[in-house]
């Protein structure tokens, strides 16, 4: 679980980032959580987007991702899009979270 301060951090590390994926009519698919799951272990901080053509919504997607990718931490929403992250398995993080 992330501390205020933490998602602060990683909100300002986020901001020039592009979207790596987005969701969209279909809504979220286990192709689409494996492949953030590959994702995250080399980015660690990832953005996702939801097009405004999907048929799902912000809070279920997040919710979906979260559950299908073991660890995933949902960061932050603003409009469509959503920042989650994983600390690296493969490697030391390049994200050193405050206490």
């Amino acid at each position: 679980m992330l501390t205020p301060k933490q998602r602060q951090f990683l909100k300002a590390q986020a901001h020039k980032l592009k979207p790596v994926m987005h969701v969209g009519k279909g809504g979220v698919t286990p192709a689409q959580a494996a492949e953030l799951d590959v994702m995250v272990d080399s980015l660690e901080l990832v953005k996702v987007k939801i097009n405004p053509n999907s048929f799902e919504d912000e809070d279920s997607a997040s919710g979906a991702l979260c559950a299908a990718v073991p660890g995933l931490e949902h960061v932050w929403t603003i409009g469509h899009t959503m920042l989650f992250f994983r600390p690296s398995r493969i490697r030391d993080t390049r994200y050193r979270l405050p206490a």
